[in-house]
């Protein structure tokens, strides 16, 4: 198959090179038929080669089609337009690992008491640790069905089965004892 007798038309005193400015977006033909969609990603005057980016948008790099067109064999091109830095990087955003962030950044939110004294959210931290544990207001619900209220001593511990209420009692008597908080 014998080369284009000449490459591609000049469009209005257009260079090669800048004919082949990376960013532009041709509709290409070939000599051989072939036409493509693509974006001039590198142009090299000297061997008169360009190559493409297949499709009229950037795409990462693990997906893109590449072409390298020897600009000889080039019997048409159409600009379709520019693209912005069609080599630029592209970050893929993990969208699971955004929402299981938020979510996080809600869970710790939540952790915070809000008018409470810097003991009473030591104490919530450390309970947090061994039962389940929420702000209901300024007082503290554990296992869903006992209340703690301020100033967070054991006789400030109200409401469910008697197991669970003394398993808070002992679990709360222990943290104030680890913070060296005093029962009075």
């Amino acid at each position: 198959m014998k080369p284009a007798s000449a490459t591609v038309a000049k469009h209005d005193g257009e260079r090669e090179d800048e004919k082949f400015a990376v960013g532009t977006v041709y509709a290409v033909k070939l000599i051989t038929g072939d036409e493509f969609n693509g974006i001039v990603l590198a142009y090299d005057s000297a061997p008169n080669f360009a190559i493409f980016e297949e499709g009229t948008k950037p795409k990462p790099l693990d997906s893109k089609t590449l072409r390298k067109v020897n600009a000889k064999y080039v019997t048409e091109m159409k600009n379709m337009g520019n693209v912005k830095d069609p080599l630029a990087k592209k970050t893929l955003v993990n969208l699971d690992g955004l929402i299981d962030k938020e979510n996080q950044a809600i869970r710790n939110v939540e952790k915070i008491g809000f008018g409470v004294t810097s003991e009473a959210q030591k104490i919530f931290d450390a309970i947090s640790k061994t039962l389940p544990i929420r702000w209901d207001s300024k007082d503290m619900l554990v296992m869903g069905e006992v209340i703690v209220r301020s100033p967070y001593h054991s006789d400030c511990v109200f409401g469910g089965t008697r197991a669970v209420n003394d398993r808070v009692k002992t679990v709360l008597e222990q943290v104030r004892k680890k913070l060296q908080l005093s029962d009075t």
